[in-house]
């Protein structure tokens, strides 16, 4: 017993020791699972979809209030390999985008940093496959997602974060994609 107090104590002495995380640049790159997800169509009426996504981050940060809140603006790459149900059968669907990026955090003085993250997709490419063939689409400035997450400082140049996202995408003949996603990852701060 008095191990695991001595491990709780260490543990929440931790979270509290005073840290600078701010970063003019920062590189990152995580992945994820997507749940809940939803694709409609004309044909397809609220298919679930799920799967494994992964992706890359950068930006460039300044200092809004400081020591309190940072911001950045940069970019962001993003594939998720997606499978949809429908009539008890599972069907693939992809979708890969690349695009603007920003990133709103609080510099508390603590190790563990809440910040809110949404993007834009300057282009996104959806492939489509199904029994009786294949169909994709690429679009610009259609797609968008906003979520929120932690970084926890590792080191004094090293994060590891968790996150939500949502995105939702519109699609040609007024088909739409909204997913749901939770994402771990790492970043470099330099």
């Amino acid at each position: 017993m008095k191990l695991t107090h001595k491990l709780v104590c260490m543990a929440i002495a931790l979270v509290m020791l005073p840290t600078a995380s701010f970063a003019i640049v920062d590189f990152g790159m995580y992945g994820g699972y997507t749940f809940a997800g939803k694709f409609d169509a004309p044909t397809i009426s609220n298919a679930d979809t799920n799967g494994w996504q992964y992706g890359f981050i950068g930006h460039l940060n300044g200092s809004v209030i400081p020591m309190i809140l940072s911001m950045g603006i940069g970019g962001f790459y993003q594939k998720s390999p997606l499978s949809y149900t429908l009539a008890g059968k599972d069907f693939d669907l992809t979708k890969t985008m690349y695009g603007i990026d920003a990133i709103a955090m609080l510099e508390l003085p603590i190790l563990i940093h809440p910040y809110a993250r949404a993007g834009i997709a300057i282009n996104e490419k959806v492939e489509l496959k199904y029994p009786g063939g294949s169909w994709s689409e690429e679009k610009k400035f259609n797609s968008y997602y906003f979520g929120l997450g932690a970084a926890f400082t590792v080191f004094p140049f090293v994060q590891v974060f968790g996150e939500y996202l949502y995105n939702y995408s519109k699609l040609e003949d007024d088909a739409t994609l909204k997913s749901n996603s939770i994402n771990i990852g790492a970043r470099l701060n330099i």
